[in-house]
């Protein structure tokens, strides 16, 4: 069910300054020489389009760590992201549990339509204000609440974990394909058979292949996981 977005706002989560400006500096930075280069030299233009892809690929993520936000009302929570904003009405919301692990900490949500989402804006990392979202949907979600069935919780975390090991799948055979691209394009260079402005397809290919590959290993990956777990929907 939606959320009407006429609530007050109560609490905006979001990375602090410091975090924002370490992202910034860490990711950004160094692909301002490359862009400078690539519409600078006279290079092929399939070979420019595709740096241009990989490098608008990282910036896209710089964005999504700006935009990407919990936002907490009175009659509902938003979720904000790159290119949309989910919002949950406090009804909606089943359960509201921290994760923690040796790598982060986060704080993830479980919907009336068996959806299993992390909160973005470092919520994790704050369990005092884990407790303040906790109370809120606490005293909003209404009489009519009932805790979600076991089974409903496990198909649910099933279907999370489907696409986080989907994610790590496509991630590893992203980055694989970039290395193979980049090994073979130096080979080719130190053989002497990178002839001036010729640059081997196969290396003008080193920002298309590896965004072609996340998308698809991703698609295919999360599918076949999802068919290991029969789906529980009430």
């Amino acid at each position: 069910m939606g959320a009407e977005t006429n609530g007050r706002v109560i609490r905006k989560y979001r990375l602090r300054v410091a975090q924002l400006v370490f992202i910034t500096f860490t990711l950004g930075l160094p692909g301002i020489p490359v862009v400078r280069g690539i519409v600078a030299d006279e290079m092929p233009l399939t070979f420019r389009a595709s740096m241009l892809v990989l490098l608008g690929t990282v910036y896209l993520g710089i964005v999504w760590f700006y935009r990407a936000a919990t936002i907490v009302y009175r009659d509902h929570l938003a979720v904000r992201q790159l290119f949309r904003t989910r919002r949950t009405a406090w009804s909606d919301v089943l359960s509201i549990e921290s994760e923690s692990s040796s790598a982060s900490h986060r704080t993830m949500l479980l919907d009336r339509e068996g959806r299993l989402f992390a909160l973005p804006g470092g919520v994790g990392a704050q369990p005092h204000e884990v407790r303040a979202i906790k109370d809120r949907w606490a005293r909003s979600r209404g009489e009519g609440w009932t805790p979600p069935a076991d089974a409903f919780v496990l198909a649910a975390r099933q279907r999370a974990s489907a696409r986080e090991s989907a994610m790590v799948w496509a991630g590893l055979l992203t980055l694989g394909s970039f290395l193979v691209l980049l090994v073979s394009g130096l080979v080719l260079e130190f053989g002497s058979e990178w002839d001036g402005d010729e640059i081997p397809w196969l290396f003008q290919a080193i920002g298309f292949v590896p965004v072609v590959v996340f998308v698809a290993v991703y698609q295919v990956a999360v599918r076949l996981l999802r068919r290991r777990h029969t789906a529980y929907m009430p």
